[in-house]
């Protein structure tokens, strides 16, 4: 079943209002927000109302190998390197007629990056090895969860691209930014989960209020994950503390928005950089010391402390290689 961008609240209002404004344009669009929060769904949505006639392709660049990164894009021809025995269509041309998602756009490598700059500007490619330029008409929606003027900053993400891929940027709200549409998802996950082998059971009062109050900080995935536990962890007919997963039960986690993150001074604030920079380093400084505390929680122990955080396990990954962390308990290593 294909999901819907679902909720009642403005900023979805909103959102779904500029996704049908752009979705008929030509233009490329980058989606930004947290991890879980609906980036894929959206970009969906996007090409659902395009009215494009080929498929949705979807790649997460940052699971694609670093040595075959371009020719998984854009294919290869025979004898192109060791190993290439025959040709091979990328996804680019999987795509022809229809939308390129590009998830973590910000984690492909630089060389990469000047070639979808080329296919972005002029909509042609070359497959590694071929010396003829191909046309293809693709829609190009992108994603991150990290801000990409931070990867301009450091050097690892072209600046010509950024502007290019931002030309529309639509930002999806966290969970925790639209409470009111909490009990909203959460049953109309219950009852996805339900479906065909029983009734949802109702949710108790006190549930709702724990719902409504908790953090949220793998958004909407984290919620379809709590829902699906419940409806196939309670044995009766109504949803009552208990049932809920042992994490949800602990202490809630801290989630950095846009106060001072817990245990900086109020002499680190930088006020000599403009408000938007001095955010991005303390929500940064959060991230790192959260994961920091969640792997030493679970003795360095990845996928673990995924599951307990709510979070994608890459995500953990790419916070722990920017800090340099290793996995032993979340240590950063001696410089």
């Amino acid at each position: 079943m294909q999901q819907q961008l679902l909720g009642e609240s403005e900023a979805m209002e909103v959102l779904r209002k500029r996704i049908s404004q752009v979705a008929h344009t030509p233009l490329p669009v980058l989606l930004s927000g947290e991890t879980g929060t609906g980036k894929e769904v959206a970009a969906r949505t996007v090409h659902d109302k395009s009215g494009r006639s080929g498929p949705f392709v979807p790649v997460d660049c940052a699971a694609l190998s670093q040595s075959l990164v371009e020719t998984e894009l854009f294919g290869h021809e025979r004898g192109a390197f060791t190993g290439a025995h025959q040709r091979r269509e990328g996804l680019v041309y999987a795509a022809r007629g229809g939308t390129f998602f590009l998830d973590e756009v910000g984690e492909l490598p630089m060389e990469t990056q000047t070639r979808l700059l080329r296919l972005l500007e002029q909509g042609t490619y070359r497959p590694v090895g071929d010396r003829t330029e191909r046309s293809s008409d693709i829609r190009v929606v992108a994603a991150s969860w990290r801000d990409l003027r931070q990867r301009v900053a450091e050097g690892a993400f072209r600046e010509d691209l950024y502007h290019r891929l931002t030309i529309v940027e639509l930002r999806l709200p966290a969970l925790r930014e639209r409470v009111g549409d909490i009990e909203l998802l959460f049953e109309h996950f219950l009852e996805e989960s339900c479906r065909g082998s029983r009734h949802p059971p109702e949710l108790e009062p006190d549930v709702r209020v724990h719902l409504r109050r908790w953090p949220w900080p793998g958004n909407v995935r984290e919620l379809r994950n709590v829902a699906s536990f419940v409806a196939a962890m309670t044995p009766g007919g109504r949803v009552r503390m208990e049932d809920l997963p042992p994490a949800l039960l602990r202490r809630p986690p801290e989630v950095a928005d846009t106060a001072i993150p817990v245990g900086l001074s109020s002499t680190e604030v930088r006020i000599d950089l403009p408000y938007i920079e001095a955010r991005r380093l303390f929500l940064d400084d959060f991230q790192q010391r959260y994961v920091e505390a969640i792997l030493e929680a679970h003795d360095g122990n990845v996928s673990a402390a995924a599951r307990s955080a709510g979070m994608d396990r890459r995500s953990i990954q790419r916070i722990m290689k920017r800090a340099r962390m290793s996995a032993h308990n979340g240590s950063r290593p001696p410089s």
